[in-house]
Formats: C-alpha cells, sequence, structure tokens
C-alpha cells in the first residue's frame, strides 16, 4: 500500500491535460505530459527493480476483503470508462472508441465474474482461491489482458478507423471480446484439471501458503514467465501509441489512457514475478493495478469535464445563432412591413392629400369648411412625415451600413422632415452591439424624437453617442417644455415602450426632465461579450 501511495502522490491532484488547439501551441502541454509520463516510468521501474532484488518486497498477502475490492473497483471502473467511449463511437464516430469500448468491456466481464464466483462462494471450488489454487485463473487474467491489450492498441492505430466503418452499422460487435473472455474463462474452469501447467507444484504451494500467511516468491515456470512479459510489452507499445495519439488529438483520454497503460505494463511484470490471479490473495501487481484504475479515473474526470466544455460551448454556438436567425428575421419583417407602409398606408394618405387639396380649392367652400381643411391636410402631412419616418427606421439597417451613420442619417432625417435643428456628435465608433441590440436602439431613439416633435415644444434636439467602460451610451436631449417625470410614474406610453426595448437586450433607459428645463434621455446598453 506504501508503494501505492507513492505511485498516486506523482499523479497531478486534478487533470492537467488540455485540448492541444494547435500544432505550435501543443508543445507546452505534451512537453509537460511527456516530463509526468518519464516521470511515472521511472518511479515505477525504480519500485519493479526493488522487487525483483529485494526477497522482502516479493511477497503476496492474505487479504481476501482488500482483494475483492480491488476487483469490484477495477469491474467498476472499467464500465465507466466502456460507456464513456461507446456514445463517443455511436454519436462522434470515434472509431478508436470502439476499440475501447470492447477492450474494457471484456475487462469489466472478467471481473464482474470473479467477484460474483467469491460472493457466491464457489471460488474454492472452481480453483479461483489460493487456498487450493489451480491453473484455471492464470489461463483467465493472461488471456483477458492479453486481448484488452490487443484491442486497445488496434484502437490507437490509423486502421481503426477503416474497421469502425465496417462496424459503423453493428456496434454489438463491441460486445463480442466480453463473451468471448466469459467463455473462456468458464472453459478454464471446466479444464482446470487437464489444462497444460504454467505454474509449477512449488509455485502452487507457494501462494497456497500465502493464503494463510504472508510468503515470498513462488518458484515460477519460466513459459508463463515470458508470456506475462509478452503481455507486459503490449501494454507498454499501447501506452507509447496512445501517447502519440494525444500528441495528434490532444483529448485528455489518451493522455491518461497512456498514463494508465504504462501502470499496466509494470503490474503485468510483477505479476510474472508473483501470479496474483488468486483470490484472497494480494500482490506488488495488485497494487500496481490500483494505479492503472486511478489513472483511468482521473481521465474519466477529465474527459467529462472536457465534454461539459465542449456541450457550453456549443451551446454558446447555439445561442449566437439564434440571435443571428432573430436578427435575420426581425429584419425580413421590419423590411416587409416597410414596403407595406410604403406601397399602402404611405400611398393612401398621398391620395388622401390630394383629394383634400382639389376639397380645399372648391370656389364655394364656406370659410370654417376651409379652415377644417388645412387642419386635416396638417395632420395628413404629419402622418405622412411620421410614416416617412417609420419607413427609414424599418429599413435602416438593410444596407449594412455602420450603426454610427444609420444613427446620424436617421437624425439628420428627422431634422429634415419636422423642420428641427438637430445635431448628432459620436465618440468613436459604435460598433459592439448586436443587430438586435442596435435596431432596439434606433427604434428609442426613434420614440425619443417622436416625444420631443410631439410634446416638447422645442427649436434644438441633440444626440450623442459613445463607448466607455465596456457600454454603449445613448443621449437624446432637447430644449424643450419639459415635464415632471414623477407627474407620469412610467405609465407613458412612449417612456413604457423605450424602457420594454431597452429590458429585452439587457439596456437601462434614464429620463431626466423638468418643467421648462428640457428633457433628457439616456440609455446604456452593454457590449457584445460584456453582458452581465
Amino acid at each position: 500500500m506504501i508503494v501505492a501511495a507513492i505511485a498516486l502522490g506523482a499523479l497531478p491532484a486534478r487533470p492537467i491535460i488540455l485540448r492541444v488547439p494547435a500544432p505550435d501551441s501543443a508543445q507546452g502541454p505534451l512537453r509537460r505530459f511527456d516530463t509526468l509520463l518519464f516521470a511515472m516510468i521511472a518511479l515505477l521501474a525504480g519500485f519493479t527493480v526493488l522487487v525483483a532484488v529485494a526477497p522482502m518486497l516479493q511477497f503476496g498477502v492474505p487479504a481476501p476483503a482488500l482483494d475483492l475490492a480491488i476487483n469490484v473497483a477495477a469491474a467498476l471502473v472499467a464500465i465507466a470508462v466502456a460507456a464513456l467511449a461507446w456514445p463517443r463511437y455511436g454519436e462522434g464516430g470515434d472509431a478508436a472508441a470502439l476499440f475501447q469500448t470492447a477492450a474494457f468491456l471484456g475487462l469489466a466481464a472478467v471481473n464482474v465474474l470473479s467477484v460474483g464466483i467469491v460472493l457466491a462462494g464457489r471460488d474454492v471450488e472452481v480453483g479461483f482461491s489460493a487456498t487450493q489454487p489451480t491453473q484455471a485463473p492464470v489461463y483467465s487474467q493472461l488471456i483477458s489482458r492479453f486481448v484488452t491489450a490487443v484491442l486497445l492498441g488496434l484502437g490507437a492505430l490509423p486502421l481503426a478507423a477503416r474497421v469502425g466503418v465496417i462496424a459503423s452499422t453493428r456496434r454489438w460487435v463491441a460486445l463480442l471480446p466480453a463473451a468471448l473472455l466469459v467463455a473462456v474463462t468458464l472453459f478454464a474452469i471446466a479444464s482446470r484439471d487437464r489444462l497444460p501447467a504454467l505454474l509449477s507444484a512449488e509455485a502452487m504451494r507457494a501462494i497456497a501458503t500465502a493464503a494463510a500467511h504472508p510468503s515470498g516468491l513462488p518458484g515460477n515456470n519460466s513459459a508463463l514467465f515470458l508470456l506475462q512479459s509478452a503481455v507486459a510489452l503490449l501494454f507498454a507499445v499501447d501506452a507509447w501509441l496512445y501517447r502519440r495519439r494525444y500528441a495528434g488529438t490532444g483529448e485528455a483520454m489518451d493522455a491518461y489512457l497512456s498514463l494508465a497503460l504504462v501502470a499496466a505494463a509494470f503490474s503485468q511484470l510483477h505479476f510474472a514475478f508473483y501470479p496474483g490471479a488468486y483470490t484472497s490473495v494480494v500482490a506488488t501487481g495488485d497494487l500496481l493495478r490500483l494505479v492503472f484504475q486511478a489513472m483511468l479515473l482521473l481521465g474519466i474526470s477529465a474527459e467529462a469535464r472536457s465534454q461539459m466544455r465542449a456541450l457550453r460551448s456549443a451551446n454558446a454556438d447555439l445561442r449566437l445563432l439564434r440571435e443571428a436567425e432573430l436578427a435575420r428575421t426581425t429584419l425580413e419583417e421590419r423590411a416587409r412591413l416597410a414596403r407595406e407602409v410604403h406601397d399602402g398606408l404611405a400611398q393612401d394618405l398621398w391620395f388622401a392629400k390630394l383629394k383634400q387639396s382639389r376639397l380645399r380649392q372648391l370656389a364655394d367652400l364656406p370659410d370654417e369648411a376651409r379652415e377644417l381643411t388645412e387642419q386635416v391636410e396638417t395632420a395628413i402631412d404629419s402622418a405622412l412625415a411620421e410614416a416617412r419616418q417609420a419607413v427609414m427606421a424599418m429599413r435602416a439597417q438593410d444596407d449594412e451600413a455602420p450603426f454610427r451613420e444609420v444613427l446620424a442619417r436617421y437624425v439628420e432625417d428627422f431634422g429634415e422632415r419636422f423642420g428641427l435643428r438637430t445635431e448628432f456628435t459620436a465618440d468613436g465608433d459604435l460598433e459592439g452591439p448586436s443587430p438586435r441590440a442596435q435596431a432596439e436602439l434606433l427604434r428609442i431613439v426613434q420614440e425619443a424624437l417622436n416625444n420631443v416633435r410631439k410634446h416638447a415644444d422645442a427649436t434644438v434636439v441633440r444626440v450623442r453617442a459613445g463607448r466607455q467602460d465596456g457600454r454603449l451610451g445613448l443621449v437624446v436631449a432637447d430644449n424643450g417644455v419639459g415635464f415632471d417625470p414623477a407627474s407620469t410614474n412610467g405609465r407613458g406610453f412612449g417612456l413604457r415602450s423605450m424602457r420594454e426595448r431597452a429590458e429585452l437586450v439587457g439596456a437601462r433607459v434614464d429620463v431626466e426632465s423638468q418643467p421648462h428645463g428640457g428633457t433628457r434621455v439616456s440609455v446604456e446598453v452593454p457590449l457584445e461579450g460584456r453582458r452581465t
């Protein structure tokens, strides 16, 4: 356990692997990862040398509860990794994830079967217990780890993509290794007394002794040692392949798989020294399995955070697309309304004005009627001017002119149409608000100017705009008669309309006025990316 604690202490408290955005910027994270990888290799290599040369470290300890806990943890972690990899293949088409799913489902199946045998109290009967050891668990462990190493290695190779395409309509193939390994384990149990001996009789006696009290290194079959070492080499190659894959993709899970496979390789070497396939006995190889599982858990955590970041980014993109679509729809609707006003209402008003002019020119028209026709004509002129202003406001942004130019053009046209002296000033460019915010700001300015024309009895109106502290401010001020804002209590339709439009884009409208002191309407809107 002390060795496991030392190994885990070398790991970062939180994942440090980041997605690599581009080859030029990848070198920093990759170098840090390589430093961590080589430090882990050096640490585990040093510990392995100590185990190989120091008899006191070559042991098997009777610990049935700990052995069961390690196998349960191994099953749960393998299932979690498979569950994380499966949607990556199904939704994202990552062929390596298909091989990872198959590998870890197979590993989980063997561990679940082993745990089930122990919980059912059948481990002694089927030869899985160290008290009455057989060859069955050695075969099961060796074959399951060999299959896992091969599948993970294939997943890191370029040919994985071609296999992934072939299996795209048959994703159930990921279950085949699990079914195969369960079948192999059951066959080994059924044939446990007839299997060729991978462990010598001396080794079997030493393992049985370890089930009662700590025991030293058992005698080992050279063939088994070579087979275990070959599987360890496969895991080492897999670790290198995933390190290379991480250098290309920057995926956190690839980095942690590389680290985990280094631990798996050294764990397999320790099993070559002391076969720890039996229940109720814990050896150094089992402790290194804990390091393997810890790395996978860190990888799961980092991958989950990466997916959450990707989800948040996707949601932000969707929000931008929604706002862009809303702005496009708003502009189209505004253009449609402008056409209808221009081709319908404005034309009808022009027709009414022509008829009214002809009516006023009648020779026998009474003086009172003539006075009424002049009033009606004045009202029609006012309505025409308002219709033209409305059309201009709705079409102001159709030509994609800068917002500053749109405002200046609108204010100038307002002054010309209604005979008011208008002044427009802007401090720098006014870009930054979203198209929706620009449209609402223009409507607020239009409403403020209309209030000036209808109620202020002003001769001068000034519009000033500028950016400051991440916000865009607009001020419409006149020299009119003013009013007492408290007397309206915010119930005026024009003021309420301006405030409602401001709320739609996160802006704030303030109105300052006093009788005979003019009116000042100010609005502030946060610039894009600065909204709080």
